[in-house]
């Protein structure tokens, strides 16, 4: 279940309490539809699309980070890769 943070759309670069909702209807296949509601009820359906669009579209975001980069500096070094995933894992 989402923590209290991520039910306000914090951390995903949505402004809780500011961002004024709107109402959208989407396609979906019915097997995913029964999958979520599965998971979150028919009351958390919105709740879990919300969140998997802002993740969606945050790695788009990043890719376009890395994207950049290639484009102004050429691929990553082996080196480079190896330090983000020290990074990453906090070593």
């Amino acid at each position: 279940m989402a923590t209290r943070s991520a039910a306000r759309g914090e951390g995903h670069g949505l402004e809780p309490g500011r961002d004024i909702t709107v109402k959208k209807s989407i396609t979906i296949p019915r097997t995913l539809a029964e999958q979520i509601e599965e998971r979150t009820g028919s009351r958390g359906f919105s709740h879990f699309v919300t969140e998997a669009a802002a993740q969606a579209l945050a790695l788009q975001k990043a890719q376009e980070i890395v994207d950049d980069h290639v484009d102004r500096k050429g691929a990553f070094t082996e080196e480079e890769i190896e330090e983000a995933r020290r990074a990453w894992h906090g070593e």
